[in-house]
């Protein structure tokens, strides 16, 4: 067999993925999407607890429980797609 032979072997061979290789995959896709996926329920606990924080933060002042309830929903959203 030629050089080009062996190059054309050698890239098939990096190409195709082995088992263990799979099975390691498809295990981590599995724990991200199990890790991912929450109830609308608990997101709304998420964020009525992080509202509240905030809200303790600014003094439990008059007026702001929406703008702490939108900075509580930016914060709980950010913090669920980074984890995914």
């Amino acid at each position: 067999m030629g050089k080009k032979a062996d190059k054309k072997r050698d890239k098939k061979k990096k190409e195709k993925p082995n088992k263990a290789e799979k099975k390691i995959k498809k295990a981590k896709k599995r724990k991200a999407q199990k890790r991912a996926r929450i109830s609308p329920e608990q997101r709304l606990d998420m964020i009525t607890t992080a509202a509240y924080y905030i809200a303790e933060h600014h003094g439990f002042t008059s007026g702001r429980s929406d703008e702490d309830w939108q900075e509580a929903e930016r914060q709980i959203d950010k913090m669920l797609k980074n984890s995914s």
